[in-house]
C-alpha cells in the first residue's frame, strides 16, 4: 500500500518530488529547472550521470532522447558530464566493458551522438573498485565502481520497474546494485541461491546455458544448482520455460533489499546527487532482462528529486494507484518496500514527501 507515514508533518518539513505526466515528457527541461537539478553540480565537476543502457533485446531503458537535456543542464554548469554504468554479474554482453559499450551503442549511446563520453566505471572486466566503509547491518566496506568514486556529483537516471528479488526498481537500487563492481554485485546476492522443483523440470537445459557462473549441471534428467558456486542473480528463475526455479524466500528478499541499501549509502558517500525516476514502460523485470515485456500499467511520468527515498516512494505511490499492488502481483511474495524503510533508516532521505506538480 502507498506509505502514509508522516502525512501529519507540515510540507515545508517533507522533501519535495516535482513532476510532469508523461503527456507532457518534452517539457523535461522545465522540470529539471523547477527541482533545481543543476544546484546538484558544481563548476568542473566530474559528473557521473549513472543510467542503465538497457540489456540487448529489452526495450524498457531510458531512450537516448530523455538524456540529452540532463547533458545540457550539466554542461550549461560548467561541469564535465560521462554516462556511465557498471558491469553485470550474470552472463551476457554486459558482463564485460567492451561488450557493455557495444550493447550501448547499439541502443544509440555513443560520444557522437551523446556528445559526451560513455564510461563503465567499474572497468574492463569488472575489477576497478574503491572499498567505502558504511555502517550497515551487512557491511562494514562496500565495493563501489572507481569510476563513481572519482566523480565528484552525479545525476542518477532512473527507470521505473518490477524486480525477480526487489520487488521494485528505482533510484536506490541503481545507486545501490547499479554503482557496486561486479565483486560488489556478489555480495549483495550472496544469500541467494535458487531451488529446483524437480517436479516441474523436465532438464531441458536452459538454466545450465544461462548461468555464467556454471553453477547449474542436468543430473539424472533434473538441473542442479551448485549454492557454493551461485552467484543468486535469478537469470535461470526468469529463463526457465517450465517455471521449475524459485527463490529460497526463508532470508533472500529482505536481504538483497538490504544489501544495495548499503551500497547506496556507499555510493552517495562524499558526492552530491539528483534523482530522475522514468515511470514508463513498467515492465515486471528489470532491464537486464533480454527480452520486451508488457507493461504492467499505462505510462505516467518523470519525477525529480534531491531525495533518493522520497522519488521512490512517490513512484512507487504513482503506479499504485495507476494500477493497484502490480509489484506484489508480479512477485508474491516480496514486500519492495523494505527497501524504502531500510534506506531511511540508513539516512539516506525520508518517506514522507511532498508532490509538486508543473
Amino acid at each position: 500500500m502507498p506509505y502514509e507515514s508522516g502525512i501529519m508533518k507540515t510540507i515545508d518539513q517533507r522533501p519535495k518530488v516535482f513532476f510532469i505526466p508523461w503527456s507532457q515528457k518534452d517539457r523535461l527541461k522545465d522540470l529539471l529547472g523547477l527541482s533545481r537539478a543543476a544546484e546538484a553540480i558544481h563548476e568542473g565537476d566530474f559528473v557521473a550521470v549513472k543510467m542503465h543502457f538497457g540489456e540487448r533485446g529489452t526495450d524498457g531503458y531510458i531512450r537516448p532522447e530523455y538524456v540529452k537535456p540532463v547533458i545540457e543542464m550539466i554542461r550549461a554548469a560548467n561541469a564535465r558530464p560521462f554516462l556511465t554504468d557498471t558491469n553485470t554479474v550474470y552472463s551476457g554482453p554486459r558482463r564485460d566493458a567492451v561488450g557493455h559499450l557495444e550493447v550501448a551503442a547499439e541502443h544509440g549511446f555513443t560520444q557522437e551522438a551523446m556528445g559526451v563520453p560513455i564510461l563503465i566505471s567499474d572497468g574492463v572486466r569488472g575489477t576497478d573498485f574503491v572499498e567505502v566503509p558504511v555502517k550497515g547491518r551487512h557491511f562494514k566496506r562496500v565495493k563501489i565502481a572507481s569510476g563513481i568514486c572519482d566523480a565528484d556529483s552525479m545525476i542518477v537516471l532512473s527507470h521505473v520497474k518490477g524486480h525477480l528479488l526487489a520487488g521494485f526498481g528505482g533510484a536506490l537500487k541503481n545507486l545501490g546494485m547499479g554503482c557496486g563492481a561486479r565483486t560488489g554485485k556478489f555480495e549483495m546476492h550472496s544469500s541467494l541461491s535458487p531451488e529446483v522443483d524437480l517436479e516441474k523440470c523436465e532438464g531441458c537445459g536452459t538454466c545450465v546455458a544461462t548461468c555464467g557462473q556454471k553453477a547449474i549441471q542436468i543430473v539424472e534428467g533434473h538441473a542442479v544448482i551448485d549454492s557454493s558456486l551461485c552467484a543468486g542473480c535469478g537469470e535461470c528463475i526468469v529463463e526457465c520455460p517450465y517455471g521449475a526455479i524459485g527463490v529460497q524466500w526463508s532470508e533472500g528478499a529482505q536481504g538483497v533489499q538490504e544489501r544495495f541499501v548499503e551500497y547506496a549509502t556507499g555510493a552517495m558517500a562524499g558526492r552530491r546527487a539528483f534523482f530522475i525516476n522514468f515511470i514508463n514502460h513498467v515492465s515486471p523485470n528489470c532491464d537486464c532482462m533480454s527480452r520486451g515485456e508488457t507493461p504492467m500499467v499505462p505510462d505516467i511520468g518523470i519525477l525529480a528529486s534531491a531525495d533518493p527515498v522520497a522519488i521512490d516512494q512517490a513512484s512507487y505511490d504513482l503506479v499504485f494507484k495507476a494500477g493497484g499492488d502490480v509489484f506484489e502481483k508480479a512477485h508474491p511474495g516480496i514486500d519492495c518496500t523494505i527497501q524504502l524503510a531500510y534506506a531511511e533508516k540508513m539516512g539516506l532521505g525520508r518517506r514522507s514527501y511532498e508532490l509538486v506538480g508543473i
